[in-house]
């Protein structure tokens, strides 16, 4: 019977056998699998199970994986009554889901679930753990959607406004730091900022903090509350100035590894625009009604320049909301909302200067559905170095 089973495992065993033994063949067949196929996998031998569980394989995997980057969609719905609960998908760039995640049973249970950050393959989630009380007590969470791990972070000071986050990561390390710029007084707004550091696994307040306070997402049309990371540097809109009941910015805060901020001031004073990461430097994208500017930022001179002026092509589909703007490589994908609230999802091609619609679902358009450029790994949520794979 042995015998038998064996043969049904093991059906070309010569030609498979020289795979096998070709450590260099193995792994390049290997790497390109997605997670969750290669923990599977780990049950087939023990030689699998040993070349799986080296962290050069997994190093290779990450670099594979992180060249041949997608999306990562999470769905939060409002009403969960009805048994609805937050949605996580691997998406492709032309915006078709190829891979749905398995909820933790935790997220069932949670309340205002928000994505703030998109990091080596793991995700940093908030809830609000005090809905009911005067000042906001946000819990965090670090989760790897491919292996299903969780790390629930230690709770840090409550905020008398909505506390704003960013995360600041390392992609030699993998290491990361969050942080958090929260309000004792909500006349003087986001005065104070805590840091998390994954190495040390707890909270602490940063110094040196500007006196410029950041924006308000309920007071702004400015995207990327949260922060945008490029090249181990977080970027957030600051807010320099008050009317009509908005705030408006004229420069962008930035801080470093070393915990070093510094004031950018921004080219134009922009209603509606976003930080994001393009082609690995910094891009501000404002949007102007009918057309978007594009401006990179230049590290050397301190300065921006105005890289493409774009015409945006689709009418009939005016512009309401925008829910996600993010980068693939040199594409970048607009996530909004029209006038009657449905959902539409379209890639503009820097080089080509070309654009994509991608439809949509009709059960889809509906959804509040924010897109973070993703990748997958094995990395773990608690340590900066890549942990053992488990089944």
């Amino acid at each position: 019977m042995d015998e038998f089973f064996n043969k049904l495992k093991r059906p070309f065993n010569g030609t498979w056998d020289a795979v096998e033994s070709d450590m260099s063949v193995f792994e390049y067949i290997m790497i390109r699998l997605p997670v969750k196929s290669i923990l599977m996998f780990k049950s087939i031998s023990k030689h699998w199970y040993n070349v799986i569980s080296t962290k050069i394989f997994m190093q290779l995997h990450y670099h594979w994986s992180k060249k041949n980057a997608k999306f990562f969609a999470f769905h939060d719905p409002i009403d969960k009554e009805n048994n609805e609960y937050c949605e996580m998908h691997l998406m492709e760039p032309n915006g078709v889901y190829i891979e749905s995640y398995p909820i933790n049973p935790v997220f069932k249970t949670l309340e205002d679930i928000n994505l703030i950050a998109s990091f080596n393959g793991l995700i940093c989630l908030m809830n609000d753990a005090t809905l009911h009380e005067m000042a906001y007590n946000m819990d965090l969470r670090i989760c790897n959607p491919a292996t299903h791990e969780v790390l629930l972070l230690p709770r840090s000071h409550m905020s008398q406004d909505k506390p704003i986050f960013g995360v600041l990561y390392s992609n030699k390390s993998h290491i990361y730091k969050i942080f958090k710029f929260f309000s004792d007084d909500p006349k003087i707004g986001y005065s104070r900022c805590e840091v998390y550091f994954s190495k040390t696994r707890q909270w602490k307040l940063a110094t040196g903090v500007p006196t410029h306070t950041l924006m308000q997402p309920t007071r702004s049309w400015l995207s990327n509350s949260n922060g945008v990371c490029v090249n181990e540097k977080l970027y957030w809109f600051s807010a320099d100035g008050y009317e009509d009941g908005i705030d408006y910015s004229a420069s962008v805060l930035m801080v470093d590894m070393e915990e070093n901020f510094r004031l950018i001031p921004l080219p134009t004073y922009p209603e509606t625009a976003f930080l994001i990461e393009l082609c690995g430097r910094l891009c501000f994208v404002e949007w102007l009604g009918v057309k978007f500017c594009l401006w990179l930022y230049n590290e050397t001179n301190d300065g921006w320049y105005l890289l493409n002026i774009v015409i945006f092509p689709f009418k009939g589909m005016e512009i309401a909301h925008f829910d996600s703007v993010v980068t693939h490589k040199d594409e970048i994908l607009f996530v909004y909302r029209d006038l009657e609230y449905l959902r539409h999802k379209v890639m503009y091609d820097v080089r080509r200067a070309t654009w994509t619609y991608f439809p949509i679902a009709e059960d889809d358009e509906e959804k509040k559905v924010v897109v973070f450029p993703y990748f997958e790994t094995f990395l773990s949520c608690h340590t900066h170095m890549p942990a053992t794979p488990e089944a």
